[in-house]
């Protein structure tokens, strides 16, 4: 601490500070567990007898980016900004237990009901993400949130460097089932964590909630602010690109391929070690760069990735190639936040947050579904190039329709 600062200004940075290290905990865990569902949720639900559409179908409407997702998050950035982060980032804890409480029985009892409920679970568990980014935010200072955001990020890839490899590992001896005991007992500590140790960053501002203005922000989030149409429209349309094609990989690689589950932690293993490496670097860099110029480098590494993955069959080459998507994402994710956080004003900052994931959320939430037809009517490259082409569109947008942001607060 500073001892010429007053003391309640130390004891305010030390609530960031602390809050700081909270979160990046917080994110550490709750990236093992994450990172291991990510490899087994499509193997696991094929081993259940679906085809790919209907596991693209359950991805839209369900688990970590469907529709679900889309709605929860403008209520929750919503409300967030009237009534504190903290309440909504344990509910989302809670949301993941029962999540992968629903998943273990469906496996055990083969019921799909479980299946859709469990990942409706999941998919609200999105309802913390607003007020997660902006605690994030208000725990540093405004020249550092793009170091702030890559923090979180490479708190939530390094678990990633082992933790698929070993969940793949454990599925492939000893069935998919086995594995969510382990992902249910991670949860568990978080939600602690956060119930004990989080500090409220926000008071409540008005002391009552109506109801209307509740749905009247719903609505609002379907409709980009027009300063931000282009970037609304960037990120959009670059989710439902990817989640045509990458979204259904390791299912593709699965049905197409047969890379076993352990292959497929592998790859994400690479991947979250690449990713963990880079993260911070970038995050400097965007502190220092134009938010735009960063985006469009970020998006035009999509299409030479889709083409490694139409044209080759080689696990090792698929090895090779997470380290370019490693890139792509480590780019992507913290200069959109970035972009977001220096566009609003603080205390409509988690309202920001979530109508923007809503909005990129109802776009992109039939790309899986869409995803899951192409394959079955093309094969692995059809979802593939239509990622590409989509890749090539988002680049058009950001170079014509995306400015940087207007507003910066320190």
């Amino acid at each position: 601490m500073d001892a010429g600062e007053p003391p309640a200004l130390q004891l305010k940075n030390q609530m960031k500070r602390d809050n700081l290290f909270i979160l990046t905990l917080t994110q550490f865990l709750r990236g093992a567990h994450t990172s291991v569902y990510g490899v087994i949720w499509q193997p696991f639900v094929l081993s259940l007898g679906a085809s790919m559409p209907t596991l693209g179908l359950i991805q839209s409407i369900g688990g970590m980016g469907g529709i679900v997702t889309t709605l929860v998050q403008p209520l929750g950035g919503w409300f967030a900004d009237r009534i504190g982060r903290k309440p909504f980032i344990v509910l989302s804890s809670i949301a993941f237990l029962i999540g992968y409480a629903l998943l273990a029985l469906a496996g055990v009892l083969n019921v799909w009901t479980l299946i859709v409920i469990g990942s409706i679970a999941l998919g609200a568990s999105a309802l913390a993400n607003p007020a997660r980014s902006s605690l994030t935010a208000e725990s540093v200072r405004g020249e550092r949130h793009g170091s702030a955001f890559s923090l979180m990020m490479v708190a939530a890839m390094a678990p990633g460097i082992v933790a698929p490899t070993l969940g793949g590992w454990l599925a492939d001896r000893f069935g998919y089932v086995s594995v969510f005991p382990v992902l249910f007992a991670l949860e568990v500590i978080v939600l602690v964590l956060v119930w004990r140790f989080l500090r409220e960053t926000r008071a409540p501002n008005q002391p009552a909630l109506d109801r209307r203005d509740a749905l009247r922000a719903l609505a609002r989030s379907f409709i980009p602010p027009r300063p931000l149409l282009g970037f609304y429209c960037a990120v959009a349309g670059d989710s439902f690109a990817w989640g045509m094609g990458w979204g259904l990989l390791y299912g593709m690689l699965t049905d197409t391929l047969h890379f076993s589950t352990e292959q497929l932690g592998i790859l994400s293993s690479v991947m979250s070690l690449a990713w963990a490496a880079m993260q911070m670097p970038v995050g400097r860099y965007i502190d220092r760069r134009r938010l735009k110029a960063v985006m469009v480098f970020s998006e035009l590494l999509g299409p030479p990735l889709m083409l490694i993955w139409i044209t080759q069959t080689r696990f090792e080459i698929f090895v090779a190639a997470q380290i370019l998507f490693a890139l792509t994402a480590a780019t992507w994710v913290p200069v959109t936040s970035t972009y977001i956080t220096r566009s609003v004003r603080a205390e409509e900052r988690a309202e920001a947050f979530g109508r923007l994931n809503a909005f990129r959320g109802i776009i992109a939430f039939p790309a899986s579904y869409l995803g899951g037809l192409l394959y079955q009517w093309g094969g692995m490259s059809a979802p593939l190039i239509a990622n590409l082409i989509g890749s090539v569109i988002v680049t058009a947008i950001l170079v014509l329709f995306v400015r940087e942001p207007i507003h910066r607060e320190l």
